[in-house]
Protein backbone atom coordinates (compact mmCIF):
# COMPACT_ATOMS: atom_id res chain seq x y z
CA UNK A 1 0.00 0.00 0.00
CA UNK A 2 1.06 3.54 -0.61
CA UNK A 3 -0.59 6.74 0.57
CA UNK A 4 -0.33 9.27 -2.23
CA UNK A 5 -1.17 12.95 -2.62
CA UNK A 6 -3.97 13.49 -5.12
CA UNK A 7 -1.63 14.88 -7.78
CA UNK A 8 0.32 11.57 -7.85
CA UNK A 9 -2.74 9.45 -8.60
CA UNK A 10 -3.21 8.02 -12.08
CA UNK A 11 -6.21 6.37 -13.72
CA UNK A 12 -6.07 2.61 -13.29
CA UNK A 13 -4.65 2.61 -9.76
CA UNK A 14 -6.72 0.61 -7.24
CA UNK A 15 -7.75 1.98 -3.85
CA UNK A 16 -6.44 -0.01 -0.87
CA UNK A 17 -8.76 1.72 1.61
CA UNK A 18 -12.07 3.55 1.49
CA UNK A 19 -11.70 7.11 0.23
CA UNK A 20 -13.45 9.57 2.52
CA UNK A 21 -14.06 13.29 2.37
CA UNK A 22 -13.15 15.67 5.19
CA UNK A 23 -16.46 14.90 6.94
CA UNK A 24 -15.78 11.16 6.91
CA UNK A 25 -18.28 10.31 4.17
CA UNK A 26 -17.20 7.39 1.99
CA UNK A 27 -16.64 8.52 -1.59
CA UNK A 28 -15.61 5.10 -2.89
CA UNK A 29 -14.91 1.67 -1.36
CA UNK A 30 -11.71 -0.33 -1.12
CA UNK A 31 -10.79 -1.96 -4.43
CA UNK A 32 -12.13 0.82 -6.66
CA UNK A 33 -10.28 1.43 -9.92
CA UNK A 34 -9.42 5.11 -10.16
CA UNK A 35 -10.77 6.88 -13.22
CA UNK A 36 -10.30 10.45 -14.49
CA UNK A 37 -13.84 11.19 -13.28
CA UNK A 38 -13.01 9.95 -9.77
CA UNK A 39 -9.88 12.10 -9.69
CA UNK A 40 -11.98 15.15 -10.54
CA UNK A 41 -14.55 14.20 -7.89
CA UNK A 42 -11.85 13.74 -5.25
CA UNK A 43 -10.48 17.17 -6.08
CA UNK A 44 -13.91 18.81 -5.84
CA UNK A 45 -14.62 17.05 -2.52
CA UNK A 46 -11.35 18.19 -0.92
CA UNK A 47 -9.62 14.79 -0.79
CA UNK A 48 -5.89 15.32 -0.36
CA UNK A 49 -4.55 11.74 -0.04
CA UNK A 50 -5.63 8.30 -1.27
CA UNK A 51 -4.13 4.94 -0.26
CA UNK A 52 -3.64 2.69 -3.27
CA UNK A 53 -2.56 -0.94 -3.69
CA UNK A 54 1.09 -1.68 -4.32
CA UNK A 55 3.79 0.95 -4.48
CA UNK A 56 3.22 2.54 -7.87
CA UNK A 57 5.29 5.67 -7.19
CA UNK A 58 9.00 5.70 -6.37
CA UNK A 59 9.79 8.88 -4.51
CA UNK A 60 13.38 10.14 -4.85
CA UNK A 61 13.85 10.15 -1.06
CA UNK A 62 12.93 6.47 -0.71
CA UNK A 63 15.90 4.11 -0.77
CA UNK A 64 16.14 0.39 -1.42
CA UNK A 65 17.12 -2.00 1.37
CA UNK A 66 20.55 -2.42 -0.20
CA UNK A 67 21.09 1.36 -0.24
CA UNK A 68 19.97 1.69 3.39
CA UNK A 69 22.23 -1.16 4.54
CA UNK A 70 25.18 0.24 2.59
CA UNK A 71 24.69 3.65 4.20
CA UNK A 72 24.44 2.02 7.62
CA UNK A 73 27.74 0.18 7.03
CA UNK A 74 29.44 3.44 6.04
CA UNK A 75 28.14 5.28 9.10
CA UNK A 76 29.33 2.54 11.46
CA UNK A 77 32.54 1.63 9.60
CA UNK A 78 34.77 3.05 12.36
CA UNK A 79 32.69 1.65 15.22
CA UNK A 80 34.70 -0.64 17.48
CA UNK A 81 32.85 -0.36 20.77
CA UNK A 82 30.65 -3.42 21.44
CA UNK A 83 27.62 -1.22 22.10
CA UNK A 84 27.93 0.48 18.69
CA UNK A 85 28.48 -2.85 16.93
CA UNK A 86 25.35 -4.21 18.62
CA UNK A 87 23.43 -1.05 17.70
CA UNK A 88 24.43 -1.47 14.05
CA UNK A 89 23.25 -5.09 14.06
CA UNK A 90 19.95 -4.08 15.67
CA UNK A 91 19.43 -1.40 13.04
CA UNK A 92 20.16 -3.90 10.26
CA UNK A 93 17.56 -6.27 11.68
CA UNK A 94 15.05 -3.44 12.05
CA UNK A 95 15.55 -2.22 8.47
CA UNK A 96 15.29 -5.75 7.08
CA UNK A 97 12.07 -6.36 9.02
CA UNK A 98 10.57 -3.06 7.84
CA UNK A 99 11.36 -3.81 4.20
CA UNK A 100 10.00 -7.36 4.53
CA UNK A 101 6.77 -6.05 6.03
CA UNK A 102 6.45 -3.47 3.26
CA UNK A 103 6.93 -6.17 0.61
CA UNK A 104 4.24 -8.34 2.22
CA UNK A 105 1.81 -5.42 2.09
CA UNK A 106 2.50 -4.69 -1.59
CA UNK A 107 0.69 -7.74 -2.95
Amino acid sequence: MQRLPLNYLKPGMITAEEVKDEKGRVLCPTGTKISPELLERFSRMGVQFVTVKGRPVNFPWEKSLEEELSELEKRFSQAKHPFLVELKESLKEFLSAQFSEAQENVG
